[in-house]
């Protein structure tokens, strides 16, 4: 039962890896695309949406690599 636990442990925490990977490399945008992702309440939405959607994208990458244990 421990070992379940320990590999369900190692696979959250990969996959919470890769959602922060995917939002922090969309969030590279604002830095790219300065005008489009500002700090006004648009560039702000713009920028949760691409984040959202790198998170989403990097979740099922490692979902596809790493199925459930």
């Amino acid at each position: 039962m421990e070992a379940m636990q320990a590999n369900l442990r190692v696979w959250l925490h990969g996959l919470a890896a890769a959602v922060i990977g995917g939002v922090s490399t969309a969030a590279s945008a604002a830095f790219v695309d300065s005008q489009a992702f500002n700090f006004t309440h648009a560039g702000l939405v713009a920028l949760a949406k691409v984040s959202t959607i790198g998170g989403v994208i990097a979740a099922l990458a490692y979902l596809k690599q790493s199925p459930l244990p």
